[in-house]
């Protein structure tokens, strides 16, 4: 579990005992969309003209990415999930993985959509980040 998941440079496991769940990784990887095409529907012309056609250009992305938070014991969890929360306040989220190391994802936090405590030490949830430019992961 240890150095798979970084949030803003610092290990998730270690700081905050969180890691990805099932499906995390695709949904992060998941490539953005490109950006619609500048169009114009007239009523006398069949279909729609369209302008500027520009091949590759992102589009936004919002990503919900599910996450669980493992701790020794509930004084240690309240601990940790405290840390999370003083990221997520701050409203910026960079995200790398050990699968990618050189790719780096800026969001920018949006809601926990999801949350559900399993006993004292252990929490899943499903964060809402928005990606304002996924070609910029660096």
């Amino acid at each position: 579990m240890t150095g798979e998941l970084f949030i803003n440079g610092t290990d998730a496991y270690t700081a905050y005992g969180m890691s990805l769940e099932d499906g995390g990784l695709a949904r992060l990887m998941t490539p953005a969309p490109n950006k619609q095409p500048v169009s114009n529907k007239n009523v006398v012309t069949d279909g729609a003209s369209v302008v500027g056609v520009t091949v590759g250009c992102k589009d936004e992305r919002t990503v919900s990415i599910p996450f669980h938070i493992i701790a020794a014991n509930q004084s240690d969890f309240l601990t940790k999930y405290a840390a999370l929360c003083a990221v997520l306040d701050n409203g910026i989220v960079s995200i790398s993985t050990r699968w990618q190391p050189n790719v780096v994802y800026h969001f920018i936090y949006i809601d926990c959509q999801q949350y559900q405590q399993f006993i004292g030490g252990m929490a899943k949830f499903t964060l809402s980040l928005y990606e304002p430019n996924p070609s910029n992961r660096t």
